[in-house]
């Protein structure tokens, strides 16, 4: 036990600087304003598919986007809001809604992300307050997976480790992890136990706040992943920088990371080899 808290200590003096660094695509790819929007009435619900637009398909069939909630924009003006106020308005929604809809709060250790679509500026000044949330999956180049399976309760199940995020950096040293998904060679796998550091609307805490309470949360997370202390692997972990979390980026991610990279899973490994 006090070689791994030592590990994790050590690292925590080396990632200060990753640990408030944002996941790259997020959340600024995660945003869609229609320049012509339709009225409430013909918005997707909760449980259809959807691609780049709004408009409705058979989720059997390829898809970018799962609707997981359509909710109404409170607390902003009349006039045109800018895009930091639409955010803040609309992203901390579609975060809770993701985590209901998929299950658990897990999803920010897998390539499932919260997507969020609002009225356009025409559409702003006839009344329109909508918000459209969805789920999309995306790739480790940032672009979004077609899938062709729903997104219901996914993490609830089995279906984690086939969205799971692995990283051919280190998470908790490099400004970019380099995402990759886990059936290539990689360096660290992200793991269920998302740490849940406070509410967007609450001042941002400080890194060494952060750090304090992720190394002992993600040691105990992936100890719990791997299954036993090893020397060859220890606990790293990410969080979302401070605007990030106004818009509902509240967590740190915990990750199994390997001495050396690494083909095969962590999950379950014990004391067995680590994989070539």
């Amino acid at each position: 036990m006090e070689g791994w808290r030592a590990a994790v200590v050590a690292l925590a003096a080396l990632s200060l600087a990753a640990c408030t660094t944002p996941v790259p695509g997020v959340p600024d790819a995660e945003v869609v304003r229609p320049s012509l929007t339709p009225t409430v009435d013909r918005l997707p619900q909760a449980g259809q598919c959807t691609d780049t637009g709004l408009e409705v398909l058979d989720c059997a069939t390829e898809h970018e986007a799962e609707v997981t909630e359509v909710g109404v924009l409170d607390g902003l003006g009349a006039d045109y809001p800018g895009d930091r106020d639409l955010r803040r308005a609309a992203l901390p929604a579609c975060r809770a809604a993701l985590t209901a809809y998929l299950g658990s709060a897990d999803h920010d250790a897998t390539r499932l992300q919260a997507h969020a679509w609002w009225p356009s500026r025409d559409g702003w000044a006839r009344g329109d307050r909508w918000r459209v949330c969805a789920v999309v999956e995306l790739k480790p180049d940032g672009s979004r997976v077609r899938r062709k399976a729903g997104a219901k309760d996914l993490l609830k199940a089995a279906g984690f480790g086939t969205v799971q995020l692995c990283a051919t950096a280190s998470p908790g040293e490099a400004k970019d992890a380099g995402i990759t998904t886990c059936d290539q060679p990689h360096r660290a796998e992200a793991v269920p136990g998302v740490l849940t550091l406070g509410d967007p609307r609450d001042p941002a805490p400080a890194l060494e706040q952060v750090n304090a309470r992720a190394a002992e949360h993600c040691a105990r997370a992936v100890r719990n992943y791997v299954g036993a202390d090893r020397e060859d692997v220890f606990a790293s972990w990410r969080a979302f920088g401070s605007q990030a979390w106004s818009e509902g980026w509240t967590s740190a991610v915990c990750y199994a990371e390997a001495t050396r990279p690494f083909s095969g899973r962590l999950w379950g490994l014990g004391r067995n080899p680590l994989p070539a």
